[in-house]
């Protein structure tokens, strides 16, 4: 993705230590990893700021770089160049999900409904039960539009499935920075959403402490300080580069 800019060219400044230094995971250490999801003991106000005592109690799960591969199954996971990092929470009737995406050239102008991660967007994928081939696609940019997408199977042209589905996500973002200027370096933008579990359609209850479910984090980012302007990063250990690789997302266990 060339940003606006007559003649701009993308310029790498790949270095691993740019954000700071990277911990690495070896491919054989990649087992899903069990996060569990603390129940709210106080209200959750939606406004991008994680500032409740609820988030400063809840588990951070980092984001990891994946390579421009074909597969990473031969790589070490390392933390992601533009670190990120996601907590998840929940109550009787909301998942609550709140992520932080370092970012020195954010960049989103796409709307409502488009395909936004043809620029910066943070992605969150659910699959509910195991025993269902349905989960779920939540894009959300820093310009707080979205693009949610109800898969009935992974593979399956969704178009129709995706415009009916349009669950009533309450979200908020906010940029510490500036937006669409690639002049200035900006720090970081941060996700808060609340995704009532009534947009889960084969989820009939909310659920219960001990119940899993599937879940990944993933991000697209466009910048002109990294090596090809993208990088692609996911907190599950993905074995390639398709955040739909259900098989190798980590479990969130819901807890009292």
């Amino acid at each position: 993705m060339i940003k606006k800019g007559a003649g701009f060219i993308l310029v790498g400044l790949f270095v691993f230590g740019f954000w700071g230094s990277q911990q690495s995971i070896k491919a054989e250490e990649k087992i899903p990893q069990i996060y569990t999801c603390k129940q709210v003991t106080g209200k959750i106000k939606i406004d991008g700021i994680l500032d409740e005592p609820d988030w400063q109690k809840a588990e951070s799960i980092k984001f990891l770089h994946l390579p421009l591969t074909k597969d990473t199954q031969t790589q070490e996971y390392q933390e992601a160049i533009s670190p990120g990092s996601g907590k998840i929470l929940y109550d009787k009737n909301y998942l609550y999900i709140g992520l932080e995406a370092k970012d020195k050239d954010i960049w989103a102008t796409m709307k409502d409904g488009e395909i936004l991660c043809r620029e910066d967007v943070l992605e969150i994928f659910i699959k509910p039960k195991k025993d269902s081939f349905v989960y779920y696609e939540f894009e959300i940019s820093p310009k707080n539009k979205e693009w949610t997408l109800m898969w009935p199977r992974r593979g399956a042209r969704s178009d129709k499935a995706a415009a009916l589905y349009n669950p009533p996500l309450k979200k908020a973002v906010k940029i510490y920075g500036t937006l669409n200027d690639w002049r200035d370096v900006d720090d970081k933008w941060v996700l808060e959403v609340a995704i009532p579990f009534s947009a889960f359609k084969e989820v009939t209850s909310p659920p219960q402490a001990g119940d899993e479910w599937s879940f990944s984090f993933c991000r697209y980012d466009y910048s002109v300080y990294l090596e090809g302007g993208l990088e692609y990063s996911a907190t599950a250990k993905l074995s390639k580069i398709w955040f739909h690789l259900y098989e190798d997302y980590d479990i969130l266990k819901f807890g009292n």
